[in-house]
């Protein structure tokens, strides 16, 4: 990990560089709007976090501190019940809902894929180290890790207008990406394909933007697929600027099932992904 900046530094970064993004996207011409289902015929998001093996203690003490942060945040401020949030990644005992081994894992997406449809967004986070290979990665797991190609099998079944959201906030994350986005998903890899082997920011900086108001960058009361990878973006590159590194990893988005990512979305990835989203609980909504 990085030596990172003071959280009240990176905060007033982030906050400028959402107002700059959306001060910039102001100029565009609005999108085509898109027949939608009424608001209140979608349900509320189900979450799975998959944590997979953190490999020594130090990651162990960061992972369990940033899945507090996240639970925290989905929780308190993003209006999830208990029942709709799902943690893999040690023993009931330990407060997790269990191991995140293979067989815990598939299971548990298949459950999330059986679940999502276009009524029903369902966020699945992928956290801790994976490793490239020749035919791809391997998400590393507590015992035989996962490989690419049998996350794209667990994922084929997903109905071609769900709301499945996948973020794969690891290392060489991007070379996941043809392999598990398809339709009824959309897909956020921390890295593109050839990028950044050793570790990401991502994790870290996504717990802060769930975490800060400055987030909801129109002030909607709603926190998007979209507003999310703005604002890692932004976070991330503040993390490296901060510390005076190279940057070495740049998040891609895949909105519309087409399996190309994407550093800069156009309307085509940008219009789904800001559909899908959350409530921020106790906001206002400027519409109303």
């Amino acid at each position: 990990m990085r030596g990172r900046p003071q959280l009240s530094c990176l905060l007033s970064i982030l906050a400028l560089s959402l107002f700059l993004i959306v001060s910039a996207g102001a100029q565009d011409p609005a999108p085509e709007a898109k027949p939608t289902l009424p608001e209140a015929a979608v349900k509320p998001p189900k979450v799975w976090i998959f944590n997979g093996t953190p490999g020594d203690d130090e990651h162990h003490a960061f992972y369990e501190h940033n899945l507090g942060r996240l639970r925290a945040a989905f929780l308190e401020r993003l209006s999830i019940s208990p029942q709709n949030l799902t943690v893999l990644y040690g023993p009931k005992s330990a407060g997790y809902d269990g191991v995140c081994n293979k067989e815990n894992l598939l299971a548990a997406i298949a459950d999330g894929v059986k679940a999502a449809s276009d009524t029903q967004p369902v966020w699945m986070i992928f956290e801790g180290h994976s490793n490239p290979t020749d035919a791809g990665a391997n998400f590393n797991l507590a015992g035989p890790d996962i490989t690419a190609r049998e996350l794209r099998q667990a994922f084929e079944a997903t109905k071609p207008n769900a709301q499945l959201v996948i973020l794969f906030t690891t290392s060489s994350s991007g070379r996941f990406m043809r392999w598990i986005a398809g339709p009824g998903r959309l897909v956020v890899t921390a890295t593109l394909e050839d990028e950044e082997d050793n570790e990401t920011e991502y994790p870290y900086v996504l717990a802060d933007v769930l975490e800060n108001p400055a987030s909801d960058a129109d002030h909607d009361g709603k926190l998007t697929l979209l507003e999310i990878f703005n604002a890692c973006n932004a976070g991330v590159k503040a993390v490296y600027d901060a510390g005076h590194f190279m940057q070495r990893e740049r998040a891609m988005l895949d909105g519309n099932g087409d399996r190309r990512g994407t550093q800069r979305p156009a309307r085509e990835d940008a219009e789904p992904a800001s559909r899908v989203y959350f409530t921020i609980a106790g906001a206002a909504h400027k519409f109303d």
